[in-house]
């Protein structure tokens, strides 16, 4: 494919929010109709990029285009193989302003001394096995939330304009392949989410938004710490000062970072944490955040509680996979030695946030709150397939990622049916609702059954290759994992009984004689037709990948391999270390 497909995918739904932006105030329904079009014209481009994809035979090795510090790099390999690859130049210095400014040579470390390094960072684009499914989700999710949107809604032109910048940072982290791009999206990407959060969320939003906004900013700064140490410290020891993620890889097969940190306590030294764990724990801070794992979550029920339906489809069904995207994408590869060092905290971190979003679920009264930590419990698999690092776990993790997202956007579509029909989300206030609205009660059973791990269902496939890859590293991680399945059963059966089945219960019914008049009164409840279109594809996706899941693990597991291997590349020897660095360092063993 020669033409910039995914240059393409970015700017359509940045043109159609300066569209919307356009129409003339008033006009609903055309505001409507081009984010419609939008969307569904972004999807139609996804679905594109993605059979091209699938039908592309992956190269065992990623030859990159454009310079490094004055060094082509077309024969730099990297451990992922990346299809589709744009890459332009955008900011490039060289490091001969030293020898008119003596005073740049000034400093107390190695890099200084040898004076100021080139700026490196170009407008790279590429996608893999892992970015070219996520991106695909992300089209359909935005485009349903789309579908979702109705002409009444207060402040359309706003909302829908910041839905399609939100799409716009959500492709951009996806498919970046510099760092310095991956965080200028990763920033983009909030404020659109936070002025939906502020803007169209309930009574809650502005503590929910403001939570939100510190817990990433604060993650992401500690990254971009992060991003300028692997900058430098690559730097310093290959001769190449980059930000391209690809060549970044590849240095990881000569960089050292076996020298650490010395803590002294009491007279004596105690080797605490080398650079190379530093930056990965920055890098994770911000990942963990996003995602969210425990410690870190407490804006996530806040945010899911308070968010609209159309925010909640895509911001619960894609956004919150960035951390476990970023997880894969740059912790394994470009921290392999640190990933296996860090593996039993990060472990343990899953499965607490297993067991805690689920019991957190059982203790909740508020449909909303339910789901959201439902949502914490389940992510928590796919950090577990993670950082199994093994094939089978990973390739659990990148399937489970899709399936969240499928499964987390269907429900709470159903949640927002019920909310919108009868104004609470309290479950005691609710009951019954089946006879009335057995359509409903008919999806909400699958999606829940689909939640919970049924098999023929979509989620039961990541949870099984999930489990198998912890029962590889742990079984007593993956014994104490699947008791997250089973407290799972307990919420989602207890939240669909809860709703739908005994005696007729509504808000301000007394008795079950008195709500079957209030049903009378109000009419027809069940799902209409727009919320049946928004939910057809979702459930078509839960039984298709439940049922014949094959292709997709097929190609997922080839990306799994490749980051499997990226990480458990061998640590340089402190020999060829240094022979490397003497041989790439201008002006070192002369």
């Amino acid at each position: 494919m020669s033409w910039p497909i995914l240059t393409v995918i970015l700017c359509v739904p940045l043109a159609g929010a300066l569209l919307v932006c356009a129409v003339p105030a008033g006009q609903q329904r055309a505001m409507r109709l081009v984010v419609i079009a939008t969307t569904a014209a972004t999807l139609g481009l996804t679905c594109v990029l993605l059979v091209a994809f699938l039908a592309t035979p992956p190269a065992s090795v990623s030859r990159l285009s454009g310079t490094a510090n004055g060094s082509s790099l077309s024969q730099v390999h990297a451990p992922i193989s990346f299809q589709f690859q744009e890459q332009v130049g955008w900011l490039r210095t060289s490091s001969s302003l030293s020898k008119t400014h003596a005073a740049l040579n000034e400093g107390n470390n190695d890099v200084n001394q040898a004076g100021p390094p080139p700026i490196n960072f170009s407008y790279h684009l590429g996608v893999d096995g892992l970015s070219v499914w996520l991106i695909a989700l992300a089209a359909l999710l935005f485009f349903l939330a789309a579908i979702t949107l109705s002409r009444r809604k207060a402040g359309l032109r706003g909302f829908a304009a910041l839905m399609l910048l939100s799409e716009v940072g959500v492709v951009g982290v996806l498919s970046s392949l510099d760092l310095i791009l991956f965080y200028f999206f990763w920033e983009a990407a909030l404020i659109p989410l936070y002025f939906l959060l502020i803007g169209w969320g309930d009574e809650n939003r502005g503590r929910a938004a403001l939570k939100f906004i510190i817990y990433t900013v604060a993650g992401s700064l500690f990254m971009l710490l992060a991003i300028i140490g692997v900058y430098f410290i690559t730097g310093a020891q290959t001769g190449v000062y980059t930000f391209d993620v690809p060549t970044l890889m590849s240095a990881e097969a000569v960089v050292n970072s076996t020298r650490g940190s010395v803590l002294t306590l009491f007279g004596h030294g105690f080797a605490f944490l080398n650079p190379q764990d530093w930056m990965f724990l920055a890098f994770t801070l911000a990942f963990a955040i996003k995602l969210p794992l425990v410690p870190f979550h407490s804006w996530l029920p806040d945010a899911y509680s308070s968010g609209d339906t159309s925010f909640l489809v895509f911001f619960a069904g894609i956004v919150s996979k960035l951390g476990a995207f970023g997880f894969i994408r740059y912790d394994l590869t470009l921290f392999p030695q640190a990933s296996h060092s860090f593996q039993p905290l990060l472990l343990g971190l899953a499965v607490v946030s297993i067991l805690y979003g689920a019991l957190s679920a059982l203790a909740q009264r508020d449909i909303k709150r339910i789901v959201a930590y439902a949502s914490l419990s389940e992510l928590g698999f796919i950090v577990l397939g993670i950082f199994s690092l093994n094939v089978d776990g990973l390739n659990g993790a990148i399937i489970q990622m899709v399936n969240h997202g499928i499964i987390i956007a269907a429900l709470f579509i159903c949640v927002g049916v019920y909310e919108s029909r009868f104004a609470t989300r309290d479950l005691r206030a609710l009951g019954g609702l089946a006879k009335p609205m057995p359509v409903m009660a008919g999806v909400f059973l699958v999606v829940a059954l689909a939640g919970l791990g049924m098999p023929l269902l979509n989620s039961f496939v990541g949870a099984f290759l999930t489990l198998l890859g912890a029962f590889q590293v742990s079984p007593a991680w993956a014994v104490v994992a699947s008791l997250g399945m089973v407290l799972a059963c307990w919420y989602f059966l207890r939240l669909y009984q809860g709703v739908t089945q005994g005696r007729l219960r509504l808000p301000g019914g007394q008795t079950e004689a008195e709500s079957v008049r209030m049903v009378a009164r109000l009419g027809h409840l069940d799902a209409g037709v727009v919320e049946l279109v928004v939910l057809a594809p979702l459930m078509a996706l839960i039984v298709l990948i439940g049922v014949y899941p094959a292709p997709v693990i097929r190609y997922t597991r080839y990306s799994a391999d490749q980051y499997v291997s990226a990480v458990d590349r061998p640590p340089p020897t402190a020999a060829a270390s240094a022979s490397a660095r003497l041989a790439v360092i201008p002006g070192v063993g002369r």
